[in-house]
């Protein structure tokens, strides 16, 4: 830790120094000497506040952290006195000062006076007429792996789902207002300081602010990328004040507290006996095998192993460290940053010399740098980018870990001999997950990313006032390199035992030397805008019109493995031109045009460029003195419409680059009863391929209510998506092709809603709290999906939400023979069935059950339909209490039938197949009363059928009989924070606020799941969970 802090104080010194020197003014020496203290609204000395000499660039000074200052200045200058947070004050200086006091009073807001980034520009949120999402920062500062883990239930028109908490794999998958197309990718846009990147690849502390747009009015000019909505984060930049340096520290204790839990070995034995019976088979074990176990006789040929706790000790720590510095002057201003976080998983690892513990390690680093060439010209010079290390076993990965959890039974195997050799089992020579984790060596997998930009931005004067110009260059590189070392000691397979007692083992697996292997992979974009903004007002009308234009160069080794001199080698280029028109008259009526002309090398000539138009307006009502007079407690009141086009050429993969073309490779092929080579079409191409377009409508209000305590958005959109992009099912075998090539015949649409509301309360002056509360909703249907002639309506893709789950409805169970024989028959799909077998319903009545009668059970994809977050918090002077709740409903999840399906399904496999702890209840299985005794444990109403032991056919199939409601409420996050200030061992200790927080996450989820986490409910507890997490963090401001 003391090396990591280091670093980070020599990185960031390294990274000041340079540009602190570059923007140091120098002040001569003047007639009047002012000195004197400046103070905030309570009293308390102001440190850090700026004192400058109005019209004079360069002189100025800023208070000492007693709030002390002193000046010279010519007779008559206006000294201009500023803090964040109050209003400026000014005073004319005509004498010497010795003692000048100031006080500031806080600034007053106008809730629409606040500034919201829209895209390509920057708006007052009054003359906002498109659907963008924004933040407050203050809600971010907290201890979080990630932005996209952060923003979940915080911001409406975002849903995110988080499917495991592994370092290295704990971010959350997320979407802007649900998925709304099946042909191309669904993924939102994200662009930081407008270059695409990754929300995980940027400290919260490096963030100005975050918007998220929506509608088509916010992502139009975007063209091609704005189809799934757009998500933009701006980074902090310099100041023209004294260097502000703040340090954030971090340690997170991780704890695991919902992992499922299996049967004893006693237990399991017992049970495999009873699912044995059944079926009418012999016992597993017998009664001196069953003494042996539940007495633990014998641990070596009879273990009793919790394979939970083997391999997971519940905690492990976390540590995250950062460190900014932001000032400058006239001339440049500047912010940097570094930071550094580690992350520790809970695995049980022993230290040998063949592992290393699985972690993740993660640097990032940032440089923004303003130097004003000329009082209109301005030269930007940024850097940025992250290197991370990520290190995991050398044999299975985790996800192939914890299936091995859910495969194997307490008795399988222990976890090692007597003796410290290692066991194995079956005919695959199956090893444990322990093993895995300690005795295979390791992978170690390094990602460095660097981005250099150069902006030049210049605005004009006289009758070009208000025209602003820049250029924009990026260059953008990324690399990969993966290391695996790889080791196998000698795996040996116990049998039984000696006459006198000794153990007989059978060596199954010889130890493999160290085995060595490594990967690269890279990728670079070149990427450059111009932009043209111009904005004016004439009287009470304000026009501003946009001109953009950008392009980028995209390539990366991944694609051209195998293929370096083919289609895979070569970039993918895409143009765009953009352009925008606004007008707003007396801050009443507004009008948005956009369009986006954006060209793709996806499509074929003539079809690579589309053209995405918009328009948005806008009325706010309350502008007019009718509604200010009757209606005094709406101070701002405003509805907004939008409908435009967006484009969508996410269809290609590194093997479909362009999908236009026929490709042809070689094949085998014979001529006349000789071998030889032939050619197939690997390909076909589809000349006539054009844009999916998005057709997107949007309406929505925002309002303020009693001076501004409540504030109020509320948005209703609708996506209609055409020329999906499709693989083409229906073509006539005359045809004669051997793969059907793409073609745009899909269609779909997604309609819903989103928005907030927030409540400000202020109690007194040092107290007050604030409440609020987001949603979204969001529903697709398919139009159009190509598909083959069906027998039954139901079967279709075609008007049923996307990825729809399809499988039976579950009559509940077979009480007897009697049922089974005046039921539909299932055998001749399911094989023999028995009482306390699942029975099906018969839905297109012909007697018999099999795949014609599977129907559409769910929506499918496990992205809910609906999220909610609900928070707030409550100040009292420099004590903060926060908190987060967050949801999501409209999503179910199956506990049978997804591909995990031991533990719910006991003996699935025979021995293969962990049992979970809650079958052992009577009360929980369908028992038949000749084997229990008792007529009540024929449960009709059983979480379990009867046991089996082996595969069930009938019993796994996808049904509403496994079907769960997986919506659930979480207590995201209970944050406790003071804020130190104005205190003399702060000023001794040179700090202007030492603020401390300490926050717990993931306290407790209300949900149906009960046995994992919701979010993680389709894997069956074959993940690694979300923790609960207690985070101590300090701020340190100097």
């Amino acid at each position: 830790m003391r090396r990591t802090l280091y670093v980070l104080c020599l990185m960031l010194a390294l990274l000041t120094y340079g540009v602190q020197a570059y923007s140091q003014d120098n002040s001569t020496a003047k007639q009047f000497s002012v000195a004197g203290v400046v103070y905030d609204d309570t009293g308390e000395p102001c440190i850090g506040a700026t004192v400058r000499v109005k019209n004079e660039p360069g002189t100025g000074t800023i208070t000492d952290l007693d709030g002390k200052f002193a000046i010279k200045v010519k007779p008559g200058a206006t000294l201009q006195f500023e803090y964040v947070g109050m209003e400026t004050v000014q005073r004319t200086i005509l004498k010497d000062e010795p003692s000048l006091s100031v006080k500031f009073k806080v600034a007053k807001t106008n809730a629409i006076d606040e500034v919201v980034v829209t895209g390509l520009v920057s708006q007052k949120k009054v003359s906002v007429v498109g659907a963008v999402s924004t933040i407050n920062m203050d809600e971010l500062r907290t201890p979080g792996t990630s932005l996209v883990n952060m923003i979940g239930g915080r911001m409406p028109g975002v849903i995110t789902m988080q499917l495991s908490g592994e370092p290295g794999q704990n971010l959350s998958n997320f979407w802007v207002r649900g998925v709304s197309t099946f042909g191309a990718g669904a993924s939102a846009l994200v662009l930081i300081d407008g270059i695409e990147g990754s929300l995980n690849d940027i400290d919260v502390d490096d963030v100005e602010s975050i918007s998220i747009l929506k509608d088509a009015a916010a992502t139009a000019v975007y063209g091609v990328r704005g189809a799934n909505g757009v998500v933009l984060v701006t980074t902090k930049r310099g100041s023209k004040e004294k260097i502000q340096v703040t340090a954030r520290a971090t340690v997170k204790l991780s704890h695991l507290n919902k992992l499922p839990e299996y049967l004893s070995s006693y237990d399991y034995a017992r049970l495999a006996n009873e699912a044995r019976a059944m079926s009418g088979e012999a016992d597993i074990y017998t009664p001196i095998q069953l003494d042996i176990i539940k007495n633990n006789l014998d641990p070596e040929l009879y273990p009793n192993v919790n394979w939970i706790d083997e391999i997971i000790k519940r905690n492990s720590l976390q540590e995250n460290y950062y460190a900014s510095a932001r000032g400058g002057g006239d001339v440049a201003q500047y912010f940097v940053s570094v930071g550094y976080r580690h992350e520790g998983a809970a695995y049980r690892q022993k230290e040998n010399q063949f592992h290393q513990p699985l972690s993740y390690d993660q640097l990032t680093y940032r440089a923004n740098i303003n130097m004003n060439l000329t009082k209109r010209s301005e030269l930007y010079f940024g850097v940025d980018g992250s290197i991370s290390n990520y290190t995991t076993p050398g044999g299975k990965n985790t996800n192939q870990v914890w299936e091995d959890v859910l495969q194997l039974n307490p008795l399988m195997f222990p976890v090692t001999y007597a003796d410290g050799t290692l066991p194995t089992y079956g005919q695959n020579d199956l090893i444990s997950p322990f093993a895995a984790l300690n005795y295979q060596g390791y992978r170690s997998s390094d990602n460095t990313r660097n981005m250099i930009t150069l902006k030049f931005t210049h605005r004009f004067g006289g009758i070009l006032k208000g025209l602003v110009g820049s250029v924009q260059a990026v260059n953008d590189r990324t690399s990969g390199f993966s290391e695996r070392r790889f080791v196998r000691p000698d795996y040996y397979r116990a049998t039984g035992r000696t006459s006198t007692g000794d153990l007989i083992k059978t060596l199954r697996s010889k130890q493999q030397d160290m085995f060595y292997s490594s990967d690269n992979e890279s990728w670079r974009k070149y990427y450059m805008e111009a932009k043209l903004d111009y904005n004016t007002s004439i009287g009470a009308h304000n026009l501003g019109a946009l001109l953009f234009y950008y392009m980028e160069d995209t390539k990366g080794s991944e694609w051209g493995n195998g293929d370096a001199l083919g289609i895979a080698a070569i970039p993918k280029r895409r143009q765009n031109v953009s352009g925008r028109l606004s007008w707003g008259y007396n801050s009443t009526y507004f009008v948005d045009a956009n369009f986006g002309y954006t060209g793709s090398d996806i499509f074929p000539k003539g079809e690579r460029f589309g053209f995405f138009p918009s328009i948005a307006v806008g009325w706010a009502p309350t502008s007019y003195k009718w509604v200010q007079q009757h209606l005094p407690f709406v101070n701002f009141f405003k509805i907004r419409g939008s409908y435009g086009l967006a484009g969508n050429d996410q269809i290609a993969d590194k093997d479909s680059r362009f999908p236009y073309l026929t490709i042809i490779n070689n094949h085998a092929g014979t001529t006349w009863g000789y071998n030889g080579q032939g050619i197939v079409e690997k390909q076909t191409g589809a000349d006539n391929l054009k844009w999916e377009v998005a057709k997107k409508l949007n309406v929505g209000i925002d309002a303020n209510f009693f001076n501004d305590a409540i504030k109020l958005t509320v948005d209703f959109f609708r996506d209609t998506r055409d020329h999906i992009f499709q693989n083409r099912v229906t073509l006539p075998e005359y045809a004669g092709m051997v793969t059907y090539p793409k073609s745009n015949v899909g269609r779909m649409h997604s309609f819903g809603s989103d928005g907030n509301i927030s409540y400000f309360h202020k109690i007194s002056k040092d107290m007050n709290y604030t409440v609020r509360a987001n949603y979204t909703w969001s529903q697709n249907i398919v139009d159009y999906f190509e598909e083959n002639k069906l027998a039954y309506d139901y079967q279709s893709v075609t008007g049923m939400p996307y990825s729809v789950l399809r499988g039976y409805i579950s009559e509940g169970l077979f009480k007897n023979e009697d049922d089974i024989r005046q039921s539909p028959d299932q055998t001749a799909a399911f094989g023999v069935v028995r009482p306390g077998d699942i029975k099906y319903r018969d839905v297109n009545g012909d007697g018999v059950i099999n795949s014609d009668d599977r129907v559409p059970l769910s929506y499918g994809n496990n992205v809910p339909r609906v999220m909610f977050g609900i928070g707030g918090e409550f100040n009292y002077k420099d004590f903060t209490v926060s908190l987060l709740f967050k949801g999501n409903t409209g999503v179910n999840y199956y506990r049978v039938g997804m591909g995990h399906d031991a533990g719910w399904i006991p003996f699935y496999n025979g021995e293969m197949g962990n049992v979970l702890k809650m079958v052992n209840n009577p009360k929980n299985r369908w028992i038949p009363a000749w084997y229990s005794g008792d007529p009540s444990t024929e449960n009709p109403n059983a979480m379990f059928p009867r046991l089996s032991y082996g595969s069930n056919t009938n019993n796994s199939q996808l049904s509403t009989f496994w079907k769960k409601n997986g919506s659930f409420l979480r207590f995201q996050e209970l944050n406790f924070r003071y804020i130190f200030r104005h205190r003399k061992w702060l000023r001794a200790a040179g700090l202007s606020s030492l603020e401390c927080d300490f926050v717990i996450n993931n306290l407790f989820t209300i949900d149906s799941a009960k046995y994992f986490d919701p979010e993680q409910a389709w894997y069956n507890g074959a993940a690694y969970p979300i923790p609960t997490t207690y985070s101590l963090q300090m701020y340190f401001r100097f």
